[in-house]
């Protein structure tokens, strides 16, 4: 496993989250739209060792063989996916 056969991506799922702490009025509750989370690692494809299936595979970082952080994400649950490279890159500061 080497970070050159994996590319690097952004993918915008949408999460499973809970309401407020503590006893809550139901009938106050209201429907405030998808939990959107930002995930950032190397795409690891279905069937390549590290990956799961039915679910984005993302890995924080590859070295010899090995990974850490492995993150699963629910294909269901993918909202938009890019691949990250030097062209996709900003700058906010100023030279």
């Amino acid at each position: 496993m080497t970070n050159e056969k994996y590319s690097m991506v952004r993918v915008i799922w949408a999460d499973a989250h809970t309401s407020e702490s503590g006893w809550l009025d139901m009938g106050e509750q209201t429907d405030d739209g998808e939990v959107l989370v930002h995930t950032v690692g190397y795409l690891i494809p279905v069937g390549d060792a590290g990956s799961k299936a039915r679910h984005v595979s993302l890995w924080q970082t590859l070295c010899d063989g090995e990974g850490i952080h492995g993150f699963y994400i629910p294909v269901a649950m993918v909202r938009d996916m890019m691949v990250l490279g030097v062209d996709t890159l900003r700058r906010d500061v100023e030279e």
